[in-house]
């Protein structure tokens, strides 16, 4: 990360959130920083840093308001970049697949893509 800025790291979003991403996310917090995590946080707050559990459901009566309002600039969000799309790929085969791209994970053989099995290719 020192390699990208030297400025203090105020926000770190945890899309995985096991407890060694959210550690690391919380070690490069600068004070007052905040850490948002997708799963229940395992970090303990010993520090003038906070954490947030983040879940992002827009189906709740308290939500539905900001769901609107989120969903009617989507296309918008998308178009100019400041919300990107996972990358996938597709691991042909259909069905029989899964367990290869399962052993593909447990290898730690992937990142940074989602991987997609079309049930429809099942022989």
């Amino acid at each position: 990360i020192r390699n990208i800025t030297s400025e203090p790291i105020k926000y770190v979003y945890d899309g995985a959130s096991l407890p060694e991403t959210q550690a690391t996310g919380y070690s490069i917090l600068a004070e007052g920083g905040n850490l948002g995590v997708v799963n229940p946080p395992s970090v303990e707050v010993i520090q003038d840093k906070a954490v947030y559990r983040i879940f992002g459901q827009f189906t709740q009566p308290h939500t539905k308001d900001l769901g609107a309002k989120y969903y009617s600039h989507l296309f918008e969000l998308l178009q100019r970049g400041d919300i990107k799309p996972n990358r996938i790929e597709v691991v042909h085969g259909g069905l029989g697949a899964v367990a290869d791209g399962l052993k593909r994970l447990e290898l730690d053989q992937v990142s940074g893509v989602k991987l997609i099995v079309h049930p429809q290719e099942t022989a």
